[in-house]
């Protein structure tokens, strides 16, 4: 029967979803789903529904009258969000696409996106994956081996990673990476800062660890990069020491629903309460038996706890009936999550078939285990469970799963030796097949000139003759001011020098300082409010521009920060088309010039197309807070913070025509910095800028393009005029690299925004590349087998899973039970055998490179089961059962 909403109607979802179908609202689902208002905890174990109440909850918000915007629902993947959209949009329409939906980091980098502004922070910031961040650290290593080698040798977290210890395999960047993010992560209130992050936060690693992390953030900012752990640290910072954020950012959702709370850090915790601390609407949902992330810092307990504190009379629900799985699978998962739960476990659906026994095998060796998989697997396929051919079971309902990475690998092998087709993340990881990073680097830069990184991937393939030799050229005019992605900026191109067309400008031309105030943070849909600047012409303000727009958007909230009523504008704003035109006049002919300016100029540009002006053609401005961050340094560059520190008479005060004097006195003190080092610069520029000539005119027409096409017409003209798509096809692997570009460029088609203008779409795919998962990527109708460790199985359904290597060290996790972490091996391995709906396989083996193992103890909780499992193709387990002691089982 079709599960039905409060309003009666059927929900339908697309064919092949990973989602609990076909079941009503139990009376649990219902009273969640009904209570509106209040903040609650929502435990439910895997298969009760818990999406689905989510999502119905929020469906019936909305038929109440909740705005959708004002709803936010945060998720684990990029896949349970859209997922939750769906199930929303059966009952709301087009409606379901104004609720907020998203990650926790992605949740970060909008809001942090929003307020960069206001923070200091630059606006065009770059999200870093953990591969770009792990080149990072790559070149850090390499260049200051010799101090770390001072410094004590091989960094050797002590405190933040405590499972390194003296005699431990020296760590590997990965490893490096995961300290410096839990670094951040863990940061207490007293460590956060606004501009950078405080060398404070580092100050439990080792002397040699706070010299790599110190240098690897000061490598992001210059790069105008953010990794994930930044995300939430700057989030974490602006809500906690800028007040007038925070309150906005208070009044902004009336209901919050958070998915997924076991996993979550309570870093991101107290992010989630300082969102609900007003509308004290906030609901933490679920399993928390499920909880394998403890590695990564999430801590439910504590979440909890402070949750309770925070939110007092918070009411508790549970969800106890599984209507997923059968009842043998229930049972099973019962018996392990009984071991450490001190929550209800569920029970079966009245529903429920009692399903298939649990098939256990042991194999001679770790290679045979592999190869008894890949057969069963084909028996599967061909003839079903019950060897029945009217039941066999499609390949891409198959999961094979794994504790660690290598046991896929070896699994793998079998499967291809079979020709069973299937599929790893690893081997899915589209997002970083080098063809697909290399085109996205080159959209990246295009948004942000400062991202080196992503110039530096853009210098490698095609060939551009370009070498060691000449960056290093340039490197060594850092301390002048000069940067590597400086060399194809247009100024650098026409006078020899990144700021040269500003300092000429200043000197004895026309430049123009201008600043804006808006109805909001969003480009893609708020409107310019207030319109000021001011004409610099050698140096003297010469005549000065200010103008009220009226709007059509509200001003909302912003009017705490700027002043401006709607009734203020809509008697002394003028027409907003005509305003921008007599700016186009002012400014003609001059340097623009802004503090922070890419977020003026990204709101300019998406007003002037909104209203049909075009996007004005200012492909470059001249941003003092870069200017700030290379002569002066320091660690808060908002334009307060800077009036502060350069002790200038003109001070923000939120209203354009303020700002841009407290601008234009900054320009002041900076110039001479500026100018004063221009020679050095002008001297690399001249020993090594004619090999940049051709890519600078190369980015130079790209960068025109910018917001003029739709992204993925600016990715095929990107792959044309660079060379990108020529190159990969004249590559030995050229099929399968062309064939990955014309998929980047179907992505880019299908998840290009038609209601944002183009550049706001593509800034919303970028972000979506930097931040999605790998099983983001796996399409449900691949009919594929899928081959994952159970952390990259988490949210995923399987009729027929395999949980592969149960043999002792290695499932539980031999590392794991040395550092005590026996009891999240068991909810690990919960986990695992709950993505099952049908039936279940344990397998594991007796050697492994020549080396003997038994049993995994997990075989233990087949006792709960009776009758209902038993062991094919071999009887180690059985034997070895008989010879565990009743009570330790």
């Amino acid at each position: 029967m079709p599960s039905r909403s409060l309003s009666g109607r059927a929900v339908t979802l697309a064919a092949g979803r990973n989602v609990p179908e076909d079941i009503e609202l139990d009376d649990e689902q219902r009273a969640f789903v009904e209570f509106q208002d209040g903040c609650a905890v929502l435990h439910a174990p895997v298969g009760t529904g818990k999406t689905l109440a989510l999502a119905e909850r929020t469906a019936e918000a909305i038929r109440r009258g909740v705005e959708p915007s004002r709803i936010l629902c945060l998720t684990f993947t990029n896949r349970a969000a859209e997922e939750l959209r769906q199930r929303v949009a059966v009952h709301c329409g087009d409606r379901a696409k104004r609720v907020v939906v998203r990650t926790f980091h992605a949740l970060c980098a909008w809001m942090l996106r929003l307020e960069a502004k206001t923070m200091g922070l630059p606006s065009d910031f770059t999200i870093f994956d953990d591969e770009d961040s792990a080149e990072i650290l790559r070149s850090i290593l390499r260049r200051t081996a010799g101090e770390i080698s001072r410094r004590g040798g091989p960094p050797a977290p002590v405190v933040v990673a405590p499972a390194y210890r003296r005699g431990d395999r020296e760590p590997k960047v990965s490893d490096i990476y995961d300290v410096i993010e839990r670094a951040k992560s863990e940061a207490p209130h007293t460590a956060l800062s606004l501009g950078t992050v405080a060398d404070d936060v580092f100050q439990g690693l080792t002397a040699a660890y706070r010299t790599l992390a110190v240098e690897y953030q000061r490598e992001l900012a210059s790069n105008h990069a953010f990794d994930f752990g930044d995300l939430v640290y700057f989030t974490r910072a602006m809500l906690a020491l800028v007040p007038g954020i925070r309150r906005r950012w208070e009044s902004r959702f009336s209901m919050i629903q958070v998915d997924e709370m076991q996993d979550t850090h309570f870093s991101e915790y107290e992010i989630v309460r300082a969102l609900a601390w007003r509308s004290r609407n906030l609901v933490l949902a679920g399993d928390f038996d499920q909880t394998i992330y403890e590695w990564r810092g999430s801590m439910p307990d504590k979440v909890l706890s402070s949750f309770r504190a925070d939110f007092p009379g918070a009411r508790d629900f549970s969800f106890t009936r599984n209507h997923r799985a059968t009842r043998v699978l229930v049972g099973l998962a019962g018996c392990v999550a009984r071991e450490y739960s001190v929550r209800g476990v569920a029970q079966p659906a009245p529903s429920a078939d009692v399903g298939d026994p649990v098939i256990v095998h042991f194999g001679r060796d770790s290679e045979a285990e592999a190869d008894w998989i890949a057969r069963k697997i084909r028996t599967l396929a061909n003839v079903g469970p019950g060897g029945d051919a009217a039941g066999r079971v499609p390949y891409g309902r198959i999961g094979v799963l794994t504790r660690a990475n290598s046991r896929g690998a070896a699994i793998s092998e079998a499967l291809q030796k079979h020709g069973i087709p299937h599929l790893t993340v690893e081997a899915y990881e589209f997002f970083r097949r080098q063809e697909v990073k290399d085109a996205v680097a080159y959209l990246r830069f295009l948004c942000s000139p400062a991202d080196g990184r992503s110039f530096r991937r853009i210098l490698q393939r095609p060939p551009r003759n370009i070498g060691d030799r000449t960056v290093s050229r340039v490197l060594e005019a850092e301390q002048a001011g000069l940067r590597l992605p400086d060399m194809v900026a247009e100024s650098t191109l026409t006078t020899g020098d990144p700021f040269g067309t500003f300092l000429a400008a200043l000197g004895g031309g026309v430049v123009t300082v201008f600043d804006t105030e808006t109805t909001g943070l969003d480009p893609a849909s708020d409107e310019i409010v207030e319109l000021a600047a001011v004409r610099l012409e050698k140096g003297k303000a010469t005549a000065r521009f200010h103008r009220y727009l009226r709007n059509t958007v509200s001003v909302g909230e912003s009017e705490e920060v700027h002043g401006l009523s709607d009734s203020f504008l809509a008697s002394n704003g003028e027409d907003p088309r005509r305003a921008l035109e007599e700016f186009d006049r002012f400014a003609a002919g001059s340097v623009l010039v802004g503090h922070n300016v890419g977020f003026d100029a990204r709101m300019l540009a998406a007003y002037r197309q909104r209203l049909g002006l075009g996007t004005g053609g200012l492909a470059e401005y001249i941003d003092t807070l870069e200017m700030a961050r290379r002569f002066l340094g320091g660690d808060d560059f908002s334009l307060e913070a800077l009036c502060r520190r350069l002790n200038v008479a003109a001070l923000p005060t939120h209203r354009a025509a303020d700002d841009v004097e407290a601008t234009c006195s900054i320009i002041t003190c900076l110039a001479p910095l500026v100018r004063a080092t221009a020679p050095e610069r002008m001297r690399a520029v001249k020993d090594v800028g004619a090999a940049f000539s051709s890519l600078a005119q190369e980015v130079a027409r790209l960068r025109r393009e910018l917001g003029r096409l739709r992204p993925h017409e600016l990715l095929d003209r990107v792959l044309n005029e660079s060379g990108l798509r020529e190159y990969y096809a004249r590559d030995p692997e050229r099929a399968r690299r062309l064939a990955n570009l014309e998929e980047l460029l179907r992505v880019f088609k299908n998840r290009d925004s038609a209601d944002l203008d183009a550049l706001s779409s593509l800034e919303s795919l970028l972000g979506f590349v930097a931040l999605a998962r790998n099983v983001d990527r796996l399409d449900p109708n691949d009919e594929r087998v899928r081959v994952l460790t159970v952390h990259q199985a988490k949210g995923l359904e399987f009729d027929i899973v395999f949980v592969a290597g149960l043999s002792e060290h290695e499932f539980p996790s031999y590392p794991a039970l040395k550092e005590r972490k026996g009891a999240e091996e068991r909810r690990v391995f919960y986990v695992a055998i709950t993505r099952a709906r049908k039936a279940l396989f344990l397998t594991g083996h007796a050697a492994n490179n020549g080396k003997p193992r038994g049993p995994s103890p997990y075989f233990t909780f087949l006792a709960s089961l009776g009758g209902a499992w038993r062991e094919e193709g071999s009887t180690e387990v059985t034997k070895w059962l008989r010879g565990v002691p009743r009570n330790t089982r």
